[in-house]
């Protein structure tokens, strides 16, 4: 389910999903990892993308999903995101493939 939460700031209206919330929680780890160790242009040499592009996902701005978890490899942080994907997926292992439309119905052997 898609949610949208109204953010209200002098005069401005800004709408933002739940996916754009959660880009600006990412966006927080990295830069608060990053700024440990280096500044944004040495990662982005790092991991092969422009210094913009690392300022854009600090900022929670929509970049391409590989520069963001390319980012996300070279900071160690890929574990925790596969731990919760893990998760999930054995939750849904242990429910139906697909919803049934019908019950199934048994045909007499009557011809």
């Amino acid at each position: 389910m898609l949610r949208f939460v109204y953010v209200i700031s002098p005069n401005i209206i800004v709408m933002q999903s739940d996916s754009d919330n959660l880009l600006l929680e990412i966006g927080q780890l990295i830069k608060k990892m990053r700024a440990k160790c280096m500044d944004q242009t040495e990662l982005g040499k790092r991991v092969g993308v422009s210094r913009t592009t690392i300022s854009a996902i600090e900022r929670g701005v929509g970049v391409n999903a590989k520069a963001l978890f390319d980012v996300l490899a070279f900071l160690e942080l890929t574990d925790v995101i596969r731990i919760a994907i893990n998760q999930q997926l054995q939750i849904e292992d242990k429910g139906p493939l697909r919803k049934l439309r019908k019950p199934l119905v048994e045909l007499s052997n009557d011809f």
